[in-house]
């Protein structure tokens, strides 16, 4: 008499086995997201150590709201890429009231493919404090949040903050 398989035991086999192939695959895309957001973090302390250096050397970034604003923070950005950050940023943005600025990085990217922003406020804008910074990704959505921001509520997106001295 032949030894088989009768068909309930080889579906059942065939169950187990995608039920543990199910679990490692949400087990290695969990870890592969978190190794990402780790490499981003890592990136971010770099720029936050380099504003913090910058701001040791030379005091809060704070400037004037004068026709001489824009020459003034392209001076800063300036020593900022030389001397101080990891990575080259430019000027994106600066805000009407001459109150904070917008940058971006030149090259360097997340591990999303976008590029990391840092905002500076050089001049006090309601309950933000002159001098603050904060480097920001939008994080693995790719979107940012930065409109949404309540209650220390930044969604997905990853940030550092650079406290003025």
């Amino acid at each position: 008499m032949k030894k088989c398989f009768t068909l309930v035991e080889i579906i059942a086999v065939i169950a187990i086995v995608g039920i543990l192939i199910t679990a490692g695959t949400v087990g290695f895309n969990r870890s592969w997201q978190n190794s990402k957001i780790d490499a981003c973090e890592a990136d971010m302390r770099e720029i936050a150590a380099g504003l913090q250096s910058y701001i040791l050397d030379y005091g809060n970034i704070v400037l004037e709201t004068d026709e001489n604003y824009q020459n003034g923070i392209s001076d800063v950005v300036g020593i900022l890429n030389k001397n101080y950050l990891p990575y080259d940023f430019e000027i994106e943005d600066i805000a009407d009231d001459k109150k904070s600025v917008s940058l971006v990085s030149k090259i360097k990217e997340d591990s999303w493919n976008n590029k990391y922003r840092l905002k500076i406020y050089t001049e006090k804008d309601g309950e933000v404090t002159e001098g603050l910074a904060v480097v920001t990704s939008n994080g693995p959505d790719c979107k940012s949040n930065i409109e949404k921001y309540e209650d220390e509520n930044y969604g997905d997106d990853i940030i550092a903050i650079i406290e003025p001295r």
